[in-house]
């Protein structure tokens, strides 16, 4: 059967805004750009934007709404960050309706997977988050869960990256401090991609970037913005405002400031090197006026990440998205409960790139464990969203004839072709009766989530990198050190 026009698959989605809301938010963002702009404390960054068609004053820059819809239109929607080994099941492949997850940056503690103890982040724990997110199913791309504490601070990002390349394939999403690590980062991924020529066709990490609220774009954000621009390095440009604190407490508010922010970076990094890959952001959550918290809990965080994941998806962006996080300090019931809920929405609303999966306590401390007990929310969140596919053959009517009135279909050739793919399978979701789960031990999610974590750490071994960007890492590190102890 046969038929035009007929739509024989839908996913499930969260639609929160009509194209009136959406409309409107895309107005106030213009009127923002153009009539209270922003500070942009970089002087080459000034002179782009002034050359592109920017009123600038001083450090005040305007732009007015033509320049803002150009960029857009050069900017793509729909792009691949590739797997580093050359592993498509590894790609990702940025367009709509498509939801990516992984870990996020830069907390200072972390949760040691021997004593589960809450202490500093160190080097070791970059080669142990790579390791766990490398053989996790649902985890998309790699970010370390930290900022390293036992090298010089200037080399931290530097450190972590070299850390992590080695040990996960997936794309890695990378910060630096400024332009010198930033350079240090990708001269490891363009060794392992044979050449600058070669990574701008199959590019392997993102590199990210990070404005202040309110309206400000610092020169470290820009300075990085402008290095991977030129090196035509995927970028993102997301501030990290507070409803209440650094924003407007409406949920509208504060993604109209969050996607200023963003759009100033936007229009440098288009003007700098047009059809860029570029994700718009924003981490929008609440500032909780009894705790004094970012809260990375708060339901909140959801509401206004669809919210401005939604008018990313209007004006034809990709959004960095937020979820799998918790104001928890330790893996419990809450961290669950916030963990799943935020993952579930950033499934439903389709963030683009969906990262700090695995922050706890209000995003001051990793947890590898965290990550592995939301790479089981992610996987039954996927399976939701997948939808419900209807054709010719999953209708069963030939199924259900040949059954027929009191019979089974665990026979069925039907069932046979589907039970594998139709069903969602849990890794750490307990199904066994009672008496088995009491045979087994009794094991609490917990106590799976520790013991496949400790599992996959004895167990997987990551796809090696070329010979050459071993020594390209050596050689990267000691030349950092050398640049440091020089301006010592």
């Amino acid at each position: 059967m046969r038929r035009t026009n007929y739509r024989t698959y839908a996913g499930t989605r969260f639609q929160m805004l009509s194209r009136d809301q959406l409309q409107a938010l895309f107005d106030g963002v213009l009127h923002t750009l153009e009539y209270t702009g922003l500070e942009v404390h970089h002087e080459e960054a000034r002179e782009i934007l002034k050359e592109a068609g920017a009123w600038v004053e001083g450090l005040h820059v305007r732009i007015p709404p033509y320049l803002v819809k150009r960029s857009l239109q050069m900017a793509p929607r729909s792009f691949t960050i590739f797997a580093r080994d050359g592993n498509p099941k590894h790609d990702i492949h940025i367009g709509p309706g498509r939801a990516h997850f992984g870990p996020g940056p830069t907390p200072p503690n972390f949760i040691d997977v021997e004593t589960l103890e809450r202490r500093p982040y160190v080097r070791a724990d970059a080669e142990i988050v790579a390791k766990v997110c490398d053989a996790l199913p649902n985890i998309d791309f790699v970010e370390s869960l930290g900022t390293v504490s036992d090298v010089h601070h200037e080399l931290a990002a530097t450190y972590e990256f070299a850390t992590m390349f080695p040990n996960t394939s997936k794309p890695i999403v990378a910060w630096s401090y400024g332009r010198d690590d930033a350079e240090d980062i990708h001269r490891i991924a363009v060794a392992e991609a044979g050449g600058q020529e070669a990574f701008e066709r199959r590019p392997n990490y993102v590199h990210y970037c990070e404005p202040l609220s309110p309206l400000v774009s610092t020169f470290e954000a820009m300075d990085k913005l402008i290095f991977a621009a030129r090196h035509r390095v995927p970028v993102i440009f997301t501030p990290c405002p507070l409803a209440g604190g650094t924003a407007p407490i409406t949920a509208a508010g504060i993604i109209i400031q969050a996607a200023a922010e963003s759009w100033m970076g936007l229009v440098v990094a288009q003007a700098i090197s047009p059809g860029l890959p570029f994700f718009m952001g924003g981490v929008l959550s609440v500032m909780d006026m009894s705790a004094m918290i970012l809260s990375y809990g708060a339901p909140e965080l959801s509401l206004m990440m669809a919210g401005i994941t939604e008018l990313a998806h209007f004006v034809g962006l990709p959004l960095w998205q937020t979820g799998g996080c918790t104001d928890s300090k330790t893996l419990d019931e809450q961290a669950a409960l916030e963990g799943a809920l935020s993952v579930f929405f950033s499934a439903l609303s389709a963030g683009d790139l969906c990262h700090d999966v695995g922050y706890t306590e209000s995003g001051l401390t990793g947890s590898i464990f965290q990550t592995a007990m939301m790479d089981e929310a992610i996987g039954y969140s996927r399976r939701i969203t997948r939808g419900i596919e209807v054709n010719d053959d999953t209708l069963a009517v030939e199924a259900i004839h040949n059954v027929g009135p009191n019979g089974h279909y665990l026979r069925e050739p039907h069932t046979h072709r589907y039970y594998k793919t139709e069903f969602w399978y849990p890794n750490l979701c307990d199904r066994h009766n009672f008496e088995e789960w009491d045979m087994m031990g009794r094991t609490r999610m917990r106590d799976r989530v520790i013991a496949r974590v400790r599992d996959i750490l004895a167990t997987h071994r990551p796809a090696p990198i070329k010979p050459e960007t071993e020594e390209t890492i050596q050689r990267v590190l000691e030349e950092a050190e050398a640049r440091v102890a020089e301006h010592a």
